[in-house]
């Protein structure tokens, strides 16, 4: 890929620098004068409850449908079909004598005739409803190829009408592809056509619709003849854009349209979304899958990738936006257009390696070694980056999509030695939990564990609990730091509360689980992010969280049934119960603790899983208590959303038809579990050593007052060594086991 930012270096300081908020005009042949003319988005920074730095938070187009419909219909019935934006008078959209006339933003009129336009105004109410029959649909696609037919010449005042537009969107779904190109190919007839259009309130509607079609069509493994098909308008709709870039990256109704073509041309989805940004996206490893989301680096493209297309329309873009790069971040939808460039690019080392640096203010020479990308970014400008509402969205953007080796580049120019700082601002500190949600490195967990471990009581107490909840999760999915981490969280935990332990029981558990409340479990729901927390830390090694996994097996009645039936903490404890690592013993305790009202568990939506969890666990005796409760509260049970299915799954009605029959099938299936866990090497003979093994721990453990927060070293040397015993012990009965199966095989 060609070098577009490999151009004099500029000062990001001098006078030439475009100011976030100064004025702009641009000069650009489309630009109609007055009224017309491009400017800045001014409905200004997103919020930091769009995760994903969507960056048309507060346009039209990101409001809900019915919305959208109310407010377009108010605007028609206002202005008499004036609802288009770029001109204020009733003669903008006309439907004189019942044809469409529209003013496009380069100054020209685009009319349709009567008859035309009165046969859409007659078939919009037959595509009102979708189709549900393969009858339906097939005269949906007949009926579509014949508008399309009809709209021939006129597809740029159809789109732009207020009421046409709607028809046109419909019939792009339902149209065979040689339709859908035609009508793509007479939006693009000159260059300057599909700007125009998507300069329109209602046209760049359709404009992404039919980028939309035209992605489906394509689909992962298109054939030749609908590459074919699609290519050249595709070529076409990305010169158009790339000609009058500067505008479509900050017009609030172009760039969703730019956005939406680079999502085609790449493969992959590239407009800002919550998910990419949102908790669950920075806590991989911790309360989700590693890897399991899209916007993975190494995740491939879920569509065809028009690699040329791409390449080109990204070439002459960037170069077109260089000197407005620093603008771009500080504006909402030029930084959610350079998030979806970048977006576009995932998986391409060689094109990020170059379109970063650029982004940051430097412009590294080709040839330039790994390590040395950044060698000419100020420090300045990327503190002031990822300090902006917008800028920190690009910055997490970046650190989503970087290469290995310049994510270490960023991590050590940039974040080591700051983190605490980082950490403390209200903005800067999504940027910090994205960087440890996206580190592939145990060097840079092990160095924000040295920097932020000590502060992390300080960091809950200033609302900063997602930078510790996220190097938490990063401490899960890398394997490492997970006893410095647990020990850390701990001690910041005890010295925020009165009290390590209330009654014998340790609080670290309900600590995290009411992290946001004064008052504890009497102060309602869980907190989210302690919850997640501590769900995170049930997936550490046991050996290196006793007090932790004591804490939550303690619980007691009250609190274990608030927290089962809390969409945060019914997550912590299934996480517990259902993880083969903790001994039987300890679930037991919990299992004990929410038997005080089973029904109460199965009829909360939350519960349901932790009951499901729990009778997984259970022994015999303990199981069929559950479904014997279930039994006597079968109808207020079923009367809920999920209780049918819950009580299939555990047999209620066979065991009230009669309850020895049950018994007998379940034994038959634990006889089954038993042989397999036999066959393949199963540890329970080893889970229940641990058991009896473990008994002089947890005493020691119950008689130390501290709760784990303030465990002397020789304390935890203790445990540690104990608990490396029984892993050996564990190991040497595995080898015993299996070497004794196959004798008996033989």
């Amino acid at each position: 890929m060609t070098q577009s930012f490999n151009r004099p270096r500029r000062d990001r300081h001098s006078s030439a620098r475009v100011s976030a908020k100064a004025t702009r005009r641009i000069n650009h042949p489309l630009a109609a004068p007055a009224q017309s003319a491009p400017r800045r988005s001014t409905h200004g920074r997103i919020s930091r409850a769009d995760a994903g730095g969507n960056a048309r938070g507060r346009s039209a187009r990101e409001r809900p449908a019915a919305s959208r419909e109310a407010t377009r219909d108010a605007r028609m019935s206002r202005d008499g079909g004036d609802a288009d934006g770029g001109a204020g008078t009733s003669s903008f959209n006309k439907h004189d004598g019942g044809g469409v006339s529209v003013l496009g933003c380069d100054g020209k009129r685009y009319t349709v005739d009567e008859s035309t336009a009165s046969y859409f105004h007659e078939i919009e109410a037959l595509v009102a409803v979708d189709p549900d029959t393969p009858e339906a649909v097939e005269e949906r696609t007949i009926l579509a190829g014949n508008a399309l037919e009809e709209a021939r010449g006129h597809e740029m005042a159809l789109s732009m009408d207020a009421r046409c537009s709607r028809v046109v969107e419909k019939l792009l779904d339902a149209c065979v592809d040689d339709d859908l190109a035609t009508y793509v190919r007479g939006v693009t007839a000159a260059p300057t056509d599909f700007f125009t259009l998507c300069k329109s309130l209602f046209g760049s509607r359709v404009a992404e619709r039919a980028l939309g079609c035209v992605a489906a069509r394509v689909g992962k493994d298109p054939t030749a003849e609908t590459l074919e098909t699609f290519a050249p308008a595709l070529a076409a709709i990305g010169e158009s854009l790339s000609s009058a870039a500067v505008d479509a990256a900050y017009d609030p109704r172009v760039s969703p349209v730019a956005r939406k073509f680079l999502s085609v041309v790449s493969g992959r989805e590239c407009a800002p979304s919550a998910k990419a940004g949102s908790l669950a996206g920075k806590l991989k490893g911790g309360t989700s899958a590693a890897g399991a989301f899209a916007d993975s680096g190494d995740a491939p493209p879920e569509r065809h990738r028009f690699e040329a297309l791409l390449r080109e329309y990204s070439d002459t873009t960037l170069a077109a936006l260089e000197s407005e790069l620093w603008g771009l971040t500080e504006d909402a939808c030029g930084s959610a257009f350079l998030q979806a460039m970048l977006t576009a690019h995932r998986g391409d080392a060689a094109a990020l390696n170059w379109i970063i640096p650029g982004f940051l203010g430097c412009a590294p020479a080709e040839g330039t070694k790994e390590g040395e990308l950044l060698a000419d970014a100020k420090e300045s400008d990327v503190k002031q980056l990822c300090e902006s509402r917008s800028g920190s969205h690009l910055f997490e953007a970046i650190l989503r999509a970087a290469p290995r080796g310049l994510t270490h580049e960023i991590f050590r120019r940039f974040f080591r030695g700051k983190l605490r700082g980082i950490a403390s601002h209200p903005t800067a500190n999504f940027v910090l939990q994205a960087l440890f949600g996206a580190t592939r490195e145990q060097d840079h967990v092990t160095a924000a564990l040295m920097e932020l471990g000590p502060d992390f009581g300080s960091l809950m107490r200033e609302r900063r609990a997602g930078v510790v909840a996220s190097l938490l999760a990063a401490c899960a999915r890398l394997r490492t730091g997970e006893r410095d981490a647990a020990k850390n969280l701990a001690r910041g935990l005890t010295a925020k509360t009165a009290s390590a332990r209330v009654g014998g029981r340790s609080q670290l558990a309900p600590s995290l689980l009411w992290l946001d409340q004064h008052s504890g479990a009497a102060g309602g729901r869980c907190s989210v992010l302690g919850a997640a927390m501590l769900q995170t830390i049930m997936k550490f090694p046991p050996e290196t969280t006793p007090q932790f996994i004591e804490s939550i097996a303690t619980l007691p009645p009250n609190e274990a049934l608030g927290a089962a039936c809390d969409p945060g903490g019914s997550r912590a404890l299934e996480a517990f119960l259902g993880s083969t690592a903790h001994k039987p013993k300890l679930k037991k305790e919990l299992v004990d603790a929410l038997a005080h009202d089973w029904i109460k568990l199965a009829s909360s939506a939350c519960g349901s899983h932790v009951l499901q969890a729990a009778y997984g666990c259970a022994d015999q005796r303990t199981r069929e208590t559950i479904v014997r409760r279930m039994s006597q509260g079968e109808k207020q049970i079923a009367g809920t959303r999920h209780g049918p299915y819950l009580l299939r799954r555990l047999g209620v009605a066979d065991f009230k038809g009669d309850p020895e029959q049950w018994r007998n099938r379940a034994k038959v299936a634990e006889d089954v579990k038993a042989d397999f866990a036999k066959t393949f090497g199963g540890d329970e003979d080893a889970e229940e050593e641990e058991e009896n093994a473990g008994k002089g721990k947890r005493k020691a453990e119950e008689s130390d007052g501290g709760g784990g927060g303030g465990e002397d070293d020789d304390d935890d040397e203790r445990v540690a060594k104990k608990a490396k015993k029984e892993k050996k012990e564990k190991k040497e009965k595995k080898a015993k086991k299996a070497k004794k199966a196959k004798k008996e095989k033989r």
